[in-house]
């Protein structure tokens, strides 16, 4: 089988909105929580688990990373910070317009399992 990269936005399974709200519960020593609420009708939607979080300031984020790693220089870290921020970018305008252009319809759980193959 061969998988296709999709992009699908959150519905709310209650109303079928895409408004909606994140709740995060960040505890030392566990990965931060985020519980997506509908913004319309306040349904639970889902809840995912990070391991990574990168913001809208991707130098931060990637400093967050590097705090873990060590580089030979700084112009090493320095492109990698450049590379990360322009994936980043790039990877985010190409799951909106694949949203826009041919959205994923099925829900999130059917694609995981076929991402994982049948149960």
């Amino acid at each position: 089988m061969s998988l296709v990269q999709r992009s699908k936005r959150e519905h709310c399974p209650q109303c079928g909105h895409v408004e909606v709200q994140n709740f995060l519960l960040v505890q030392p020593g566990e990965d931060v929580q985020v519980f997506v609420e509908c913004a319309t009708c306040g349904g639970f939607v889902a809840r995912y688990t990070l391991r990574l979080y990168t913001s809208h300031d991707p130098y931060r984020s990637f400093l967050r990373l590097m705090r873990q790693r060590r580089h030979a220089s700084g112009a090493a870290a320095l492109n990698e910070s450049e590379a990360f921020a322009k994936k980043l970018w790039e990877e985010y305008r190409t799951v909106k317009e694949r949203a826009r252009v041919n959205e994923e319809t099925r829900k999130l759980e059917d694609l995981l399992d076929e991402m994982d193959g049948p149960i």
